[in-house]
């Protein structure tokens, strides 16, 4: 077996012990309002729902930046930098590696995934909360399954934070159940729709994220949404927000933009910009 099989071997059996849980927005997703979960792009796949990455069959790198305000350029206010790597072309199966920086901490995310069928596949996640003042480190676990019964609809259910445990509970890390759905209307308007249920998490227990994304050209993608009582991950609290952006899509790279207002319990305008190779 080769070292680099070897590699992916240790991440995979590492998920086992660690945790995961969906704490980072890529422009892509803040312009979908949160939505996503159901067909994110690229090393999206890490934080919303590991099982695509076995149908993204690409090496990519992405990095991205966000800085964020509160009314009038008042407090809250802080910046979001994020790297992230994902082989989709690994035989054995096909994993993912994403470092965040927010204002509150630091997040090691891991994700791996297995296609079981030409369109079904699974995955399992980890993650790693850490580098607080305040708070202990923490660790959950995800599991996400995919599937794409017809060409025009993919739907994946994925279940978040699995041991929500004591420490988690202090990062606002719930249990939470998402059905995530794209809609594809004549390869034109793809339609993404996430309802989810967090039954533990302050407030409703019901929310939802929702989002359009229209290809103006081949590839230019224009894209808005919004979410209800939906995890904010910048300030890590639950709550509703509102998004758009666009996507440039090269041979080799992509650039992604978007603007995000999140609305409750805190108010915060987001600026963000990611650059991705794949090749």
């Amino acid at each position: 077996m080769s070292v680099k099989n070897l590699l992916f071997l240790s991440i995979f059996f590492s998920l086992c012990s660690h945790s995961y849980a969906s704490d980072y927005h890529s422009p892509r997703t803040a312009a979908l309002g949160g939505a996503g979960h159901g067909s994110p792009l690229l090393t999206d796949a890490i934080y919303l729902n590991p099982a695509m990455a076995s149908f993204l069959p690409a090496y990519a790198i992405s990095t991205s930046f966000n800085k964020y305000t509160g009314k009038e350029d008042s407090e809250p206010r802080g910046r979001v930098y994020h790297f992230s790597i994902q082989d989709g072309r690994n035989e054995l199966f096909q994993a993912g590696l994403g470092y965040t920086r927010r204002a509150d901490g630091a997040f090691i995310h891991v994700g791996a995934s297995k296609a079981v069928a030409q369109k079904y596949g699974v995955g399992v996640g980890s993650k790693y909360a850490f580098r607080s003042a305040n708070r202990e480190s923490a660790t959950d676990a995800t599991i996400s399954f995919l599937g794409s019964p017809v060409p025009w609809f993919q739907g994946s259910l994925i279940v978040d934070n699995l041991l929500e445990s004591t420490k988690g509970k202090t990062w606002n890390l719930y249990r939470e159940f998402t059905l995530g759905m794209k809609f594809s209307i004549m390869n034109i308007i793809m339609l993404y729709l996430d309802p989810h249920l967090t039954p533990s998490a302050p407030g409703s227990s019901f929310g939802y994220e929702a989002g359009v994304e229209l290809p103006l050209f081949q590839d230019f993608y224009l894209r808005m949404g919004k979410s209800q009582h939906a995890m904010q991950p910048h300030t890590a609290t639950y709550g509703r927000g509102y998004g758009m952006g666009f996507g440039w899509i090269f041979p080799r790279f992509s650039l992604d933009a978007a603007l995000y207002r999140s609305v409750g319990p805190v108010l915060t305008d987001n600026k963000e910009i990611s650059m991705t190779i794949s090749y």
